[in-house]
């Protein structure tokens, strides 16, 4: 029984994120209607709304980048204190048209992350994933993922500036960068845990902070893979997003709409977006699924222990 846990061991150590990758290629390959679908009907429409509401309210965000800097170099401070009043309407206003859009975002998103996790867990135990099916999964289990999500948020946006604090309290520029560099490597893993929290919480009945928690000790004895994995996923959204800036530099019309000559890269890059977003669900779910077999092993050769232990009593 020895030698047979060893190759056991030997068999989960050899599971690279390069076998991750395969596998999610395969499952996607294999459901080619179904991710078409999901990516068409869903994906797309959410990376557009995503790209046009950075585009359309590009020019308001620079009119408050503009009359922030006016505010600060005004002679008066009855000319500053109108500046900023007027900086703060337009930012309210901001908020407004962010808050019209996330109700959309968050349902297409919502409904992209339990379709492509239902269909890659069923795809990965050799059955055949449907729309109907996908729809079935959504309409039991949206609650769940919802507030997991909104836990997800919570601490992302409780985390966001502790970087940047610790790197300006760094002496030197030296510890700087080491700080900068540090702390990327863990918010990699920490986003790792909180995908894997969220597929927790579409395919069990978990949810919220106990998802979370599922999800990291599935991590136990894998987490260099789901860091890697985790790591190239923001590396392509990183650098989608690094190519719509690059693009955004292109001349925009004074209603914040598309140029003409810009239009083809842009829609390119919201293409390449919708593909990432489904992606990062097959690959994180398919990581999900090697984890939790593997956890089923480790129990199994719990269990036998002990028995054997009793049988030897």
């Amino acid at each position: 029984m020895c030698g047979g846990a060893k190759v056991r061991d030997v068999f989960w150590c050899s599971i690279s994120p390069f076998k991750i990758l395969i596998d999610s290629l395969k499952i996607f390959l294999r459901n080619k209607r179904f991710f078409f679908s999901i990516f068409f009907f869903v994906s797309v429409p959410l990376s557009f709304l995503t790209f046009f509401l950075f585009i359309s309210t590009y020019p308001l965000r620079a009119e408050i980048y503009h009359l922030e800097a006016v505010a600060l170099v005004a002679p008066t401070r009855f000319e500053a204190r109108h500046v900023w009043q007027e900086s703060r309407e337009d930012a309210i206003y901001l908020l407004r048209i962010k808050a019209l859009f996330s109700i959309p975002c968050f349902v297409l998103s919502l409904f992209a992350a339990v379709a492509a996790v239902h269909a890659t867990a069923l795809s990965y135990n050799g059955k055949v994933p449907t729309l109907q099916s996908a729809a079935t999964a959504f309409k039991q289990n949206w609650k769940r993922p919802t507030i997991t999500a909104i836990f997800i948020y919570a601490i992302l946006l409780a985390l966001a500036p502790l970087q940047r604090i610790f790197a300006l309290l760094a002496p030197t520029p030296e510890l700087r960068l080491i700080t900068l560099t540090l702390g990327s490597g863990v918010e990699v893993y920490l986003i790792a845990v909180l995908s894997l929290g969220l597929v927790v919480s579409i395919s069990e009945e978990r949810f919220g902070w106990e998802a979370i928690k599922v999800g990291s000790g599935l991590m136990e004895g894998r987490k260099f893979c789901g860091w890697v994995l985790s790591g190239l996923l923001v590396l392509v959204s990183g650098l989608i997003r690094g190519k719509m800036e690059v693009l955004m530099e292109g001349p925009i019309t004074s209603s914040g709409f598309l140029s003409p000559t810009s239009t083809k890269g842009k829609m390119g890059i919201i293409c390449a977006y919708g593909v990432a977003v489904v992606w990062s669900y097959v690959v994180t779910t398919v990581f999900y699924c090697e984890c939790r077999r593997r956890h089923g092993v480790k129990e199994l050769e719990h269990e036998e222990d002990e028995e054997t232990g009793i049988s030897m009593l």
